[in-house]
């Protein structure tokens, strides 16, 4: 995702410790409410993550609910499962799953929007059991750290390029029937699914290689993502606002992904651990940017 501007000032993996409003649950049907002061956060693997760099979804989010004071936290890992896999650095998964627990414990949010399936839509029906089941011990983990209010959103469509990139038709019917799976995984939990598979239909999209939004996708994408939320869009999204979003995501990045994290905290902490405490210094530099994106919002 983004390079750090000093390597030594990365991030730490835990989150925000300011006091975060009360978590409640979501209406399944109707539109997603948000209220005033919730804690965002944008769960999931490189769908998520990437939105980070260009700012589009949360954008797009933020404006449409102008004066509620949202604050969001895109915690997504490029490649990543309900399993914690793509966190778990070096270790096992359960490491990647503690770090992600701990994380959720410091941040608080009232709610999760939770995009997972792209990965494990490729091991296609044999291992959609798998992959339900580790969601479902996911949402238990989500919910009984921070009692947010989840919403499930299905993994997107992929695009099939010319040739020497696969003809993903076929990969397109599975991530339909991991869509599924996870509509009624919703179901069962008495959650939101935004299914913003279906919402995608036949739209154009535009991918580095099939699965990889670019860019000018994922500004296309904006009004789908909100529609398969149930959100109305706000009718202009003030120009300022996603370099703000973009950039308050480039600071909470070197807060919680340090690029030298096993000299920061890890097992070479003796030899530079005493510049871990510096990663502290990015929390008000995100609080000034979101400061600016509630400004731009109010002088809408």
């Amino acid at each position: 995702m983004f390079r750090p501007l000093i390597p030594l000032l990365a991030a730490a993996f835990c989150g925000a410790l300011a006091p975060l409003a009360s978590a409640r649950p979501l209406s399944v049907e109707g539109p997603l409410v948000l209220e005033s002061g919730d804690m965002v956060v944008l769960l999931g693997d490189t769908f998520v993550e990437r939105d980070g760099n260009y700012g589009y979804l949360e954008a797009a989010l933020t404006a449409a609910f102008p004066g509620k004071n949202l604050r969001f936290r895109n915690l997504g890992w490029s490649g990543d499962t309900p399993r914690a896999e793509s966190r778990a650095y070096f270790g096992p998964p359960a490491e990647g799953f503690g770090r992600l627990k701990e994380q959720l414990a410091n941040l608080r949010p009232s709610v999760v929007i939770s995009c997972y399936g792209a990965v494990d839509a490729f091991r296609g029906a044999a291992g959609r059991e798998s992959f339900v089941g580790a969601y479902g011990v996911l949402l238990d983990m989500i919910q009984e750290t921070s009692g947010a209010g989840v919403v499930l959103m299905s993994p997107p469509a992929a695009q099939t390029l010319p040739k020497p990139f696969p003809d993903l038709t076929a990969h397109n019917g599975e991530l339909a029937a991991t869509s599924q799976a996870i509509g009624e995984l919703a179901k069962k939990r008495g959650l939101r699914f935004a299914d913003l598979f279906r919402a995608m239909g036949t739209a154009p999209r535009a991918t580095e290689n099939g699965v990889t939004f670019t860019e000018s996708a994922y500004a296309a994408l904006a009004p789908v993502f909100l529609e398969a939320l149930g959100v109305t869009a706000a009718a202009k999204v003030p120009e300022a606002l996603r370099p703000l979003v973009v950039a308050k995501n480039q600071l909470y990045f070197y807060r919680w992904r340090p690029q030298n994290e096993i000299y920061l905290f890890g097992s070479r902490k003796g030899e530079q651990g005493n510049n871990a405490s510096e990663v502290q210094l990015f929390e008000p530099l995100v609080s000034e940017k979101e400061t600016a994106i509630q400004a731009v919002l109010g002088a809408r």
